[in-house]
């Protein structure tokens, strides 16, 4: 392969490895997806300190600011350069000859981009190189279909290496080769069952066909949802919890915080429950993790008193407007919700008492990012 990374027509980007962004990760249960997430967050900051440096245009980060949703299934740095979406390709393999380009970023109305870079990045040597780009119409053009892994595979001979021309080309208008077929309209009852039916396949992007899952996928709501269902594949157990049996982020307070942190809780029943423990929650639209935590007392006839809290991990206070609720798991049905206020340093739910094997939803949200976490009282 020819990518010579003291080429100086090839940039060459710092890319620090992050023991927040790695933390923020952790809660997601599948290593790959967990594996793909932190880097892709990583080849994100140092992208986008890049474009903003280098262009006298506005950067963004589509279509959010961290974009986990795509992210846990599909590869690509999705940006806004001005008026053009570019998609960055990241590998980690250096004898990696070609682009490849999942189908998503190519054929997915609206999704598709002006400019498609390959980038090698290696975290050990913490540096990302940009080796070649490439426009639509050439991807189009000159690529091959790979219908097994629905990726658009562009050798490396067929990709511009001098990324001095980039300065040029992204400033003229590219105009793309051919129209991109429409998707079927789902209704909410068939997005639901996908969601379901897709929530523990090993790869979901290629269990269905590609109109099928391009609707799905494409749309913000359903594709959300789909994130949620897959980081909540397992519904966590109080009964499991009695018996010190964690599932993956789950914590019981003494390990999961310091004494001293421990301590400016304000619930009174850190003294009194049965047990105690936590989890901590990454939001998009947060400066920081939340700490989900629940308290337990098992009365006498085996009914669960449980109180439900959520604070600001390290912040004095709890971003403004995030919702706490309660729901039922089989229906959604909202039982219980609050919301913070400018000032509040916690939420809670109000207490509440419940039978044994009782299945609930806890359900947090600020602005456009969620998170739920399905349990069994």
């Amino acid at each position: 392969m020819s990518v010579l990374f003291d080429n100086p027509v090839q940039p060459v980007l710092e890319v620090p490895t992050d023991p927040i962004k790695w933390q923020h990760s952790t809660s997601i249960s599948d290593p790959a997806a967990r594996w793909r997430i932190y880097l892709h967050s990583l080849g994100l900051e140092a992208l986008m300190s890049w474009f903003q440096e280098e262009f006298d245009q506005a950067v963004g980060s589509w279509p959010h600011a961290a974009p986990f949703d795509i992210w846990h299934v599909v590869e690509g740095l999705p940006l806004s350069l001005g008026n053009n979406r570019i998609v960055v390709i990241l590998a980690e393999t250096i004898d990696a000859a070609e682009l490849r380009v999942p189908q998503e970023w190519v054929d997915l109305p609206g999704w598709s981009a002006d400019y498609y870079i390959a980038a090698y990045v290696d975290v050990d040597a913490q540096h990302l190189v940009l080796w070649g780009y490439t426009t639509y119409g050439q991807l189009q053009f000159k690529s091959d279909y790979d219908p097994a892994e629905r990726v658009y595979r562009l050798k490396e001979i067929d990709l511009v290496q001098d990324f001095s021309t980039f300065w040029v080309a992204q400033q003229m208008e590219q105009v793309q080769s051919s129209p991109i077929d429409m998707l079927p309209d789902l209704s909410a009852t068939q997005a639901e069952s996908l969601v379901q039916q897709l929530a523990h396949v090993p790869d979901p992007r290629l269990a269905i066909n590609f109109s099928q899952w391009g609707a799905l996928f494409s749309n913000d709501q359903w594709r959300q949802a789909l994130y949620i269902k897959r980081q909540n594949a397992t519904t966590v157990s109080i009964e499991d919890w009695l018996e010190n049996i964690f599932e993956q982020g789950w914590q019981s307070l003494d390990v999961l915080l310091p004494q001293s942190q421990i301590s400016r809780l304000r619930s009174d029943a850190d003294g009194t429950a049965v047990l105690t423990c936590g989890k901590k929650i990454f939001l998009n639209t947060a400066p920081d993790d939340l700490l989900l935590m629940f308290s337990v007392d098992i009365e006498a006839n085996k009914r669960r008193n449980i109180r439900i809290q959520l604070y600001p991990s390290s912040d004095t206070i709890l971003p403004n407007n995030v919702m706490l609720a309660l729901e039922l798991s089989e229906t959604g049905e909202l039982l219980k919700s609050v919301k913070a206020g400018a000032h509040d340093d916690y939420i809670q739910i109000p207490p509440f008492r419940c039978s044994a094997g009782q299945r609930l939803r806890v359900h947090i949200q600020l602005a456009e990012s969620t998170c739920q976490e399905d349990f069994i009282s």
